[in-house]
């Protein structure tokens, strides 16, 4: 694991670009490759290639007599690269079709970075409903 923190206001300039904040980009760039996930409308994750095999070969196991469901599962991944700058070119079918905005909540969550568009900071979970029941438990 290794994408931790979250930064608001990333802004993505007129060509489609969103700088990647510093203390994500060592991690992505120490990949082979990287790739979008379409996750949900407005909302897409950036996933290294070491976390897609990871996810790809558990996907697979559970997915084994559903051929159609596991094309799915790998249609839904685009692979992308950072510029020398750390930017990040979001392709114009996912900007045209799937998110909109020129401002990201940018959140690091371990193995893959979540990436919010036209989201308010407010609309973000914050995951204590989760610290609250493991602190519970314990």
């Amino acid at each position: 694991m290794k994408f931790f923190g979250e930064v608001a206001n990333q802004p993505v300039d007129p060509k489609g670009r969103l700088t990647i904040p510093k203390q994500f980009r060592a991690g992505l760039e120490e990949e082979s490759q990287i790739f979008l996930h379409k996750y949900q409308l407005e909302v897409l994750r950036l996933v290294p290639f070491s976390t897609l095999k990871k996810e790809a070969k558990k996907y697979k196991k559970r997915a084994k007599a559903r051929h159609l469901a596991r094309e799915e599962f790998f249609r839904t991944f685009t692979p992308v690269t950072l510029d020398s700058q750390g930017r990040l070119l979001i392709p114009g079918v996912l900007r045209e079709s799937y998110v909109s905005g020129d401002k990201v909540f940018v959140s690091g969550l371990g193995d893959y970075i979540k990436l919010y568009f036209n989201t308010s900071v407010e609309e973000i979970p914050d995951g204590k409903e989760h610290l609250d029941q493991i602190d519970s438990s314990a």
